[in-house]
């Protein structure tokens, strides 16, 4: 598993296998996941549109795991 730079978090390998534990997610699910709250934040143009979109194609610890890496894409901007 690669490591993910988003804004300001990193997040490892080893991050990422304590994570996906942690939260009952399939390891193999992390980057699918990553990826879609890259998805939401390039395609989508308002925070609650983006919102929306996740919460659309995902529920539970899935979409909680999504919304937090939209929040660091977020957080790293100046525009909204």
């Amino acid at each position: 598993m690669p490591t993910y730079n988003l804004g300001t978090l990193m997040i490892t390998e080893h991050d990422a296998e304590q994570l996906t534990v942690a939260l009952g997610i399939p390891e193999d699910r992390f980057e699918h996941l990553v990826e879609m709250s890259h998805t939401a934040w390039e395609f989508k143009n308002t925070i609650s549109e983006r919102i929306e979109w996740l919460a659309e194609r995902l529920t539970g610890s899935e979409l909680v795991f999504t919304l937090v890496f939209l929040g660091r894409y977020w957080g790293n901007t100046d525009d909204e």
